[in-house]
């Protein structure tokens, strides 16, 4: 407030000039408006401040992703593409049933060295989730030489139960492994098969008795025909005076030392015939009469197929939080514990 008599400068809550101590003029307050009672139109509000636009960012263009290195040599096939076919091994918990089999269910895979099995109290139900990430962790180890697949096997005998199980082969050697709910628990199975190699001596010595079979059925029944016609026309003309002696020698060779060799080599031939339909009809397996006793490469790919399968099952476990130690054995397993 400006005081009139000296001009000073104070404070507009001053009564008296701080200069002079002439009093200061006091000033009205201002009240506020009245508004009309009457008055029901709202005026607008101020427009806000208009805000500079936003200045949109570039967007990076996006980074082209690697391909996956495979290992050298490795070509994948439909078999081993288990994301999509897993699904199906999940739905196919429940049983089904066949009209008629007359193999069993591991027929043609040789000859069984292992079948053993495990039982988890209480987690039937996360058999769908171990069955995905098995089939996840299978195609992940990419087991060298190895062909996986699903397969319904089928029980022996007339309307029997077909089960889903993963198929592993190597070479000779065939597991399958099979998840499944019983109840409540979850149980797993393992059978191991291998099927004996052929033998090079067993091929050579049954293609040398089909030779010696094809030469006595076909070749010396003519030869003893020839053979009689000459010693009997040597002792005709020996008996009617025609000076010939008769040559009995080939005809005695043929039919005491030829004839007695081919009959035992063909009833030979027909038992290994009947030995080898006999083996087709309960085994699935033509050629077993062929087969020797598997060697150490055959024993060492089993080894290797096991603990690869064993692996594969603890690892699955322990990612869906399952824990490994807590599969109990159904029944005692001789050489130890697989998984």
């Amino acid at each position: 407030m400006i005081c009139p008599k000296c001009g000073f400068q104070n404070e507009p809550s001053y009564r008296f000039c701080m200069r002079c101590g002439s009093p200061l003029a006091q000033q009205p307050v201002a009240s506020p408006p009245q508004v009309p009672v009457n008055a029901f139109v709202s005026t607008p509000p101020p427009p806000a401040p208009s805000q500079p636009p936003i200045q949109s960012q570039p967007v990076p263009p996006p980074v082209p992703q690697q391909p996956i290195q495979q290992p050298v040599g490795y070509q994948p096939s439909m078999s081993q593409t288990y994301p999509s076919s897993a699904p199906a091994y999940g739905s196919m918990q429940q049983p089904q049933t066949s009209s008629l089999n007359i193999w069993g269910p591991f027929a043609g895979r040789g000859a069984r060295r292992r079948h053993i099995g495990w039982l988890m109290d209480g987690r039937g139900d996360r058999a769908p989730e171990l069955v995905q990430r098995i089939a996840s962790k299978f195609n992940d180890r990419q087991i060298p030489n190895t062909n996986l697949t699903h397969e319904n096997l089928t029980a022996k005998g007339l309307w029997v139960e077909t089960r889903p199980y993963f198929i592993l082969r190597r070479g000779l050697v065939t597991l399958a492994l099979n998840i499944s709910q019983v109840g409540r628990d979850l149980f797993i199975s393992l059978a191991s098969y291998i099927k004996p190699p052929i033998s090079n001596f067993r091929v050579l010595v049954v293609g040398l008795m089909s030779l010696l079979w094809l030469f006595t059925t076909f070749a010396v029944p003519s030869m003893i025909s020839a053979a009689a016609d000459k010693a009997l026309n040597g002792l005709a003309g020996g008996l009617f005076g025609g000076g010939g002696t008769p040559d009995t020698s080939g005809l005695l060779f043929l039919l005491c030392f030829l004839g007695p060799i081919g009959l035992i080599n063909g009833l030979l031939l027909l038992a290994f015939l009947g030995f080898s339909v006999y083996k087709w009809l309960t085994e699935k397996d033509f050629l077993a009469g062929l087969r020797v006793k598997p060697n150490e490469f055959n024993e060492d790919d089993l080894m290797a197929m096991e603990k690869a399968v064993e692996q594969t099952v603890r690892l699955s476990l322990d990612e869906i939080g399952l824990d490994p130690n807590d599969l109990k054995a159904t029944f005692n397993v001789s050489g130890g514990r697989v998984i």
